[in-house]
């Protein structure tokens, strides 16, 4: 199983709301990979919309990123590009 880690800064500018943390469930899912995200020590399995969403992250804010599983390196990207764009996906 591979593993893959980014540091970002959210850039959307009203956050991770719904719609980002939906699509976030929906990447670790099409891709089949355990995927996290940290502030400061608080983590949520991006897998569960409202533990993301219970984050609270606002645009600015940086994060953490990891992937495990055979497309870790995919789903990383896809919620790398859904996190740091300013418009919603």
């Amino acid at each position: 199983m591979s593993a893959a880690r980014a540091t970002l800064r959210v850039g959307n500018d009203r956050g991770v709301h719904g719609r980002v943390a939906t699509r976030l469930a929906e990447i670790a899912m099409e891709h089949n990979a355990s995927l996290r995200i940290d502030r400061d020590g608080e983590q949520a399995d991006c897998a569960s919309i409202l533990e993301v969403l219970a984050l609270a992250l606002a645009c600015g804010d940086t994060v953490h990123l990891e992937a495990a599983g055979e497309q870790a390196e995919a789903a990383l990207a896809a919620a790398h590009l859904v996190l740091t764009r300013r418009d919603d996906p």
